[in-house]
C-alpha cells in the first residue's frame, strides 16, 4: 500500500463521541462510523440544526478536533477536520 494511501486510511469507528457548539453546555452526543486523517462521519440522535463549525471528542478513539461541517444528510454528518 503506497504511504499516500495509508495516510488517507479509513478507521472504522462505531464509537461514541460528544460535538461541542459554542458553550461547552451545548453538546450532543454522536456515534462516529468512520475516521481519516481528514475528517470523519458521524450521526446524531435528531435531525436538528447543526452549526457549520463544531468540535468532536471521543476519548476511545483518541479525537478532539475542531471540525467544518461538510455535508448533512438527516442524522448523519460528513466532518471535515480544521487545519
Amino acid at each position: 500500500m503506497s504511504e499516500n494511501r495509508k495516510s488517507k486510511a479509513i478507521r472504522a469507528g462505531l464509537k461514541t463521541g460528544q460535538i461541542y457548539f459554542g458553550d461547552p453546555k451545548e453538546r450532543c452526543g454522536c456515534l462516529i462510523w468512520n475516521l481519516n486523517k481528514g475528517g470523519a462521519l458521524i450521526e446524531v440522535a435528531s435531525d436538528g440544526p447543526i452549526p457549520r463549525k463544531l468540535r468532536l471528542i471521543s476519548a476511545a478513539l483518541e479525537v478532539d478536533k475542531l471540525c467544518h461541517v461538510v455535508s448533512h444528510d438527516g442524522r448523519k454528518i460528513s466532518l471535515k477536520f480544521a487545519p
